[in-house]
């Protein structure tokens, strides 16, 4: 039985559906009833809660197979602990935690490196999937100012990285939690290419058949952009951190381990925005 969490989230979900695809024999982990109530239909779920150890051993009963999804906070660490520390006494005989890449160069990266420590510690056989941005991400966190304004900002300057597909990511998942042989390894997991911002917005307006422009913003306008959506301020500074490591650079190798992986070519960011062109439409024209 393979357990995934997080179930409701960007990552989660697209595993979860490749799953289901594949036939695999699972169960759905939802932070809350709620979520649990938005499960596609014939999926077996249960309710985990990070901070409640009494809920993770409940939905670790028969499970031997986990992919583990920590939450983006500033308790990631301690959340992911409970769970480390829950399937070491369940016996799970592989977890697959979703990490990042970037080592102890920013903030996520590092706060995933000291999960990964405590799984490497515990003697629970592992694989941990090291990601860089996701394309998606411009459709959570830019769609909205470019439907309105036909613009996204950040602060990135001329960084370049290289971003991938969820579903790219999802089948490496796939291809790692239904074989053999990945106990122990760390994956890097990128896109084909990398892009600065400034490319990004010329891919979006040759798919969308607008110009969609990149404004790059001083890290301080940023930050109060970001307080002022609402925010939290450790998550503002953090993505801040995380920025500053694009800007210098330092997400910009690109790696074919995907591609090994799943068998296949990756998704090319201008194959991701002609098919997800219609999330960035106009609002006048989405609305009519």
């Amino acid at each position: 039985m393979i357990l995934i969490t997080g179930a409701s989230g960007n990552v989660g979900s697209e595993v979860l559906k490749q799953a289901m695809a594949a036939k695999l024999k699972l169960t759905a982990a939802y932070q809350s009833a709620e979520k649990a109530q938005t499960a596609p239909a014939n999926v077996h779920t249960v309710v985990l809660d990070y901070a409640k150890p009494e809920t993770i051993r409940a939905a670790l009963e028969g499970v031997d197979i986990l992919f583990l999804v920590g939450p983006p906070t500033a308790n990631l660490v301690a959340l992911e602990a409970n769970v480390i520390d829950e399937a070491q006494k369940a016996g799970i005989t592989h977890l697959v935690k979703l990490s990042a890449l970037g080592g102890r160069k920013a903030i996520f990266p590092s706060m995933h490196r000291d999960s990964e420590e405590r799984i490497e510690a515990s003697g629970v056989p592992y694989t941990f999937m090291r990601p860089n941005g996701f394309m998606q991400n411009f459709v959570t966190y830019h769609s909205a100012t470019i439907k309105a304004q036909n613009a996204f900002y950040g602060c990135q300057g001329n960084g370049a990285v290289s971003h991938i597909d969820v579903r790219d990511l999802a089948a490496a998942v796939i291809a790692v939690i239904s074989s053999k042989g990945h106990e122990g390894k760390a994956y890097p997991l990128t896109g084909p290419e990398a892009l600065t911002q400034a490319q990004v917005a010329e891919k979006l307006s040759r798919a969308t058949g607008r110009t969609i422009s990149y404004v790059d913003l001083a890290q301080d306008e940023m930050r109060q952009a970001m307080l002022r959506a609402g925010m939290p301020e450790w998550s503002a500074d953090a993505v801040l951190d995380l920025t500053r490591l694009y800007r210098d650079g330092g997400a910009s190798s690109v790696d074919d381990t995907v591609e090994k992986l799943i068998g296949r070519k990756r998704k090319s960011f201008d194959e991701f925005a002609r098919e997800y062109a219609a999330a960035f439409d106009a609002e006048e024209r989405a609305a009519s």
